[in-house]
């Protein structure tokens, strides 16, 4: 791949990362606020923690995609962005346009997705 290529994909993955950095501690915040200690009845005690459980699962989603990311810019860093990790082929350059910290080919993506469902 070319260096301007590599280096059109760490912009976009700098500027996912810090999108990402900020969601995340948003939702964690969110979560942690939306407990309030006033007395409620049980039907608004399961919406607020209905609500806060939803806010944690979305940062915990946003954290595993920010290491995803992270580990992209630590592959740029080292010269092994592009290449699927399994066959070591280069991934195609519309997946990682779409996936930019994509780590897999499609066709081992798609292996992997199917030996998880077994």
């Amino acid at each position: 791949m070319k260096k301007e290529q590599i280096k059109k994909y760490q912009q976009v993955l700098l500027k996912m990362k810090d999108e990402l950095t900020s969601n995340v501690s948003h939702e964690e915040k969110e979560g942690r606020d939306a407990v309030t200690v006033e007395a409620k009845d049980f039907g608004d005690m399961a919406t607020e923690a209905y609500g806060q459980e939803m806010s944690f699962a979305v940062s915990d989603a946003g954290r595993k995609k920010l290491r995803d990311v992270e580990d992209a810019l630590r592959r740029i860093n080292d010269g092994t962005f592009g290449n699927c990790e399994k066959c070591s082929k280069p991934i195609d350059e519309g997946r990682l346009g779409v996936v930019p910290q994509a780590r897999l080919c499609i066709s081992c993506q798609e292996s992997a997705e199917q030996e998880g469902t077994r």
